[in-house]
């Protein structure tokens, strides 16, 4: 089962069932379209720009993505779960729903809305309850491990049910809207750090693998990326790797998906070990862009010379900018939704090849203008080196500058490439070349 959600819609994609579930057979979807938002079929319009300013629109579709999963597993099915911006949000939050409660049996689905009610406010101990009664008698908070247990032991709930993968591409953990104070002072704006904090998007261990490609260059504060980390005794496979570009070069949405194309090939990489993956279908989307070049008259960019577009304009510009910065985040306190001081741990970043390629080879900065250097790697050096001899490959990994002890991040290693991501490459021999075989850095530099 596999669903995919944009930025302002709901997309059940797919059910890919298991070999004894009956009649049931998947249906066939594109990887990806060329829209700004990632989409597919079952698509639910209309309402997602407008409510999402008020959090309505997200929890729309959480109730509904997380209702279509119910509705359509079956015992043996496997769930993929991928979503872009706020429907990367939507995606890691129906997961934590899972993590929490279960996925509803069909008899459960008839006391959903409550249920849906008490797991948010699971952490609001003023919380009362509209119902007392449903889905059971004496329940207490669902935060409380007796809730779910009850769930399960009334048959209202599968609680061994596993994800078998969350793809996510840059997820915004508050909705993309700028936070801007004269209109939270007077009431126009709603504060969004308590909207954000009813969902939990942390790693659970029954999502069995987790990816996200994050975008380094993005500077809008209402996009800050929700970085992962894993707990204690997690046992998720975890891969972050950061991409150059912003928010929507990274996702997809501007005309020239060169980037968005890397990032793509990436995802499609870390799903063919689950999935069987049309691996043609990155070479017909860069055919696509390719001929975009030259319909414009355009010379056609090398691989990660892709335009990187200013995000920072008109209302967003009034909302502020704040620099990424891979390696160094911080844990967010799931009561209000406040960045704390303890940073995150176990967060398996990466930083993609063409970050490298784009930097050296001196590839264009923001909006075509001077070099390409991003801010977001200042406090990060460059390190190639050959330890087995120049016949074998070399590693490649980023040393940081700064010196806050409280980070325990030291090195960012690059991300290898995948099948899916080497067929991409090859397209351009002499920026292969240099990826597979660069030169290794001077000692001291």
């Amino acid at each position: 089962m596999l669903s995919r959600i944009g930025r302002d819609e709901l997309l059940p994609v797919s059910t890919i069932p298991a070999s004894n579930s009956g009649d049931r057979s998947p249906r066939t979807r594109s990887p990806r379209t060329r829209s700004p938002a990632r989409s597919g079929a079952l698509v639910k319009r209309g309402s997602g720009r407008a409510k999402s300013a008020v959090g309505e629109g997200l929890r729309e579709n959480v109730r509904e993505a997380y209702s279509f999963l119910s509705n359509n597993y079956s015992e043996g099915d496997e769930i993929f779960l991928l979503g872009f911006s706020r429907g990367a949000f939507t995606v890691r939050a129906v997961a934590g729903i899972i993590a929490t409660v279960g996925l509803l049996t069909k008899k459960g689905l008839a006391y959903w809305p409550e249920i849906f009610r008490d797991v948010m406010h699971r952490r609001d101990s003023h919380y009362t309850p509209k119902n007392t009664d449903i889905p059971f008698r004496n329940k207490p908070s669902a935060g409380n491990p007796r809730y779910r247990d009850e769930l399960y032991r009334r048959g209202l709930s599968d609680v061994n049910v596993t994800i078998k993968a969350i793809g996510v591409w840059d997820t915004v953990g508050a909705l993309g809207l700028p936070r801007i104070n004269v209109l939270t002072r007077v009431g126009l704006q709603t504060d969004q750090s308590r909207e954000m904090s009813f969902y939990d998007t942390k790693l659970s261990s029954c999502v069995e693998n987790a990816f996200q490609a994050l975008a380094l260059d993005e500077r809008r504060t209402a996009f800050g990326p929700a970085v992962w980390e894993k707990p204690a005794n997690n046992r998720t496979k975890l891969r972050q790797v950061w991409f150059p570009g912003v928010h929507s070069n990274v996702g997809g949405g501007y005309d020239d998906q060169e980037i968005a194309n890397i990032s793509l090939a990436w995802m499609m990489s870390q799903l063919s070990p689950f999935l069987d993956m049309y691996s043609n279908y990155i070479i017909q989307q860069e055919d696509e862009n390719v001929e975009y070049y030259r319909s414009r008259h355009k010379k056609v960019r090398p691989w990660s010379f892709g335009k990187i577009c200013n995000s920072m304009s008109g209302i967003y510009a009034i909302g502020g900018g704040t620099t990424r910065t891979p390696g160094t985040y911080y844990a967010v306190n799931p009561g209000d939704g406040r960045v704390t001081d303890r940073p995150l741990r176990d967060t398996h970043e990466y930083i993609h090849p063409s970050v490298r390629a784009r930097i050296l080879n001196r590839g264009p900065g923001m909006d075509d203008k001077g070099d390409y250097e991003p801010e977001a790697m200042d406090e990060w050096k460059l390190v190639i080196e050959y330890p087995y001899g120049l016949d074998a490959r070399p590693e490649v990994y980023w040393k940081a500058r700064f010196s806050d002890k409280n980070v325990s991040t030291r090195i960012l290693p690059e991300s290898p490439l995948g099948v899916v991501e080497r067929k991409l490459l090859g397209l351009d021999e002499d920026m292969e070349q240099e990826i597979m075989w660069p030169k290794p850095t001077k000692r001291g530099n």
